[in-house]
């Protein structure tokens, strides 16, 4: 195959692979893509290790500090204090509602009520939103999985209510506050009655959390959600509706059941959960890695493709050189007495014959004809030089090949060709012959 083939061939499949790469590279980050989502998805899962959620301490011990409030008023209590004149107030869904109605939805959450707050006396809010001084004794961290991710949730002690005596003298035994609240700690987490019992481990949240973060790869990380994915609760669950977040966005915790005894009824409270989703990271790095296969192939397919294709343009160059060279050039390069000197194939006699041509090729003018026509023929004799390049004459058969010009048929350039392309199949064919066959060529 000719060495200008080679390179046409070789432009071309550059081309091929180069669209190859580009459809391959984004194949390949497309499937890196999943594969790492699916990897960080179950390594969250196995995060769990099979639990639903994750409970754990977030500190204990702590001084509780507290103030006295009042008894929440019971649904009836609250019905009755709506007038009309407050049902006016009211939102248009809600107008219609008339207090004999609101009575009804009363009495269906009286019963809650009573035995939430029915028996007690007396009631005290631990001054539990101090997150620096950690006032209401302490907390429970509680991590659950989600669907895209997981949340983190806190359970607290938020009151205490003391309840009703049958006897006077009972009322002295009550524990402190500070009492209560740590007794309720002890029931939480120690207690085979408590809802936690089983679940509850001191360090567990941190044993996940360093296995959440170590879930991570190179696309995917759990990130903390801007605003919150979900919301529990209700207004009548809520404990403190005034909190508010940066954007003035509710977030204030929600009632999650008490710990009682024959005394007190220690009420827990559980923050609103911050969710934790599965993200890529914000650089994008799968189309960095995009882009960067594409620029490594790139380079890669660009710096084989010249491994191929510039020593074809050097030797193409030189061959093109010795093509183009004059009668005069060719017999000095192929003259030359170093040309018989060279190791093995060093030959005294011919290193003096081509000495003596060349002595006389440096003495004529390149345009003395009949003078290199002698020479030429002395070279051939003396030296066994063949002055025909074996590639240009390969050409100039091809170019004068009669069929070139059967279509379409030009029965004059045929009969000339016809003529050219046997004098160039001769033997014996001449310098001189094929120079003059080149010159005619010209005509086709």
């Amino acid at each position: 195959m000719k060495r200008g083939n080679i390179i046409a061939l070789a432009f071309v499949a550059y081309l091929v692979a180069m669209v190859a790469m580009f459809f391959g590279v984004n194949s390949y980050i497309t499937s890196k893509d999943i594969r790492l989502r699916d990897e960080i998805y179950e390594a969250v899962s196995n995060a769990f290790e099979g639990r639903k959620e994750v409970i754990g301490l977030t500190y204990s011990g702590y001084r509780v500090e507290y103030d006295k409030m009042n008894i929440p008023l019971s649904p009836a209590q609250l019905a009755k204090k709506i007038d009309k004149s407050e049902i006016a107030q009211l939102p248009d869904s809600l107008k219609h509602l008339e207090s004999t109605t609101l009575q009804s939805i009363a009495d269906d959450q009286e019963k809650e009520w009573k035995e939430n707050y029915g028996d007690l006396y007396k009631m005290y809010q631990l001054r539990w939103n101090d997150n620096i001084r950690k006032e209401d004794g302490w907390c429970l961290s509680v991590c659950k999985q989600e669907i895209d991710g997981v949340s983190m949730s806190y359970i607290f002690p938020y009151a205490v209510g003391y309840k009703k005596q049958e006897w006077s003298d009972f009322y002295s035994y009550a524990p402190s506050v500070q009492a209560a609240v740590n007794e309720a700690f002890d029931f939480f987490t120690n207690n085979d009655k408590s809802q936690y019992y089983g679940i509850y481990e001191k360090n567990s949240v941190d044993d996940l959390w360093s296995k959440l973060n170590a879930a991570s790869n190179e696309y995917y990380f759990l990130a903390k959600d801007e605003t919150p994915r979900m919301w529990v609760g209700s207004s009548s669950t809520r404990i403190d509706p005034e909190i508010k977040d940066k954007n003035g966005r509710e977030v204030c915790p929600y009632k999650n059941g008490s710990m009682y005894n024959g005394y007190y009824r220690v009420f827990i409270g559980r923050t609103q959960p911050t969710t934790y989703s599965i993200e890529k990271y914000g650089w994008e790095p799968d189309e960095k890695d995009r882009k960067d296969l594409w620029l490594y192939w790139s380079i890669g397919l660009t710096v084989l493709l010249l491994l191929v294709v510039i020593p074809l343009w050097v030797i193409d160059a030189k061959h093109q050189k010795v093509k183009d060279e004059s009668l005069y050039d060719k017999l000095k390069r192929m003259c030359n007495p170093t040309n018989f000197m060279n190791g093995a194939n060093y030959d005294k006699e011919k290193v003096d014959r081509a000495n003596a041509i060349y002595k006389r090729l440096l003495e004529i003018n390149g345009d003395d004809v009949e003078s290199l026509n002698e020479l030429q023929q002395q070279a051939v004799a003396e030296l066994g030089i063949n002055l025909i390049d074996a590639e240009k004459l390969s050409d100039l058969k091809e170019k004068v090949n009669p069929k070139n010009y059967m279509t379409p048929y030009n029965p004059d350039k045929v009969a000339l060709a016809n003529e050219l392309y046997a004098i160039l199949s001769k033997e014996e064919l001449t310098y001189n012959e094929m120079a003059d066959v080149e010159e005619k060529s010209k005509q086709l």
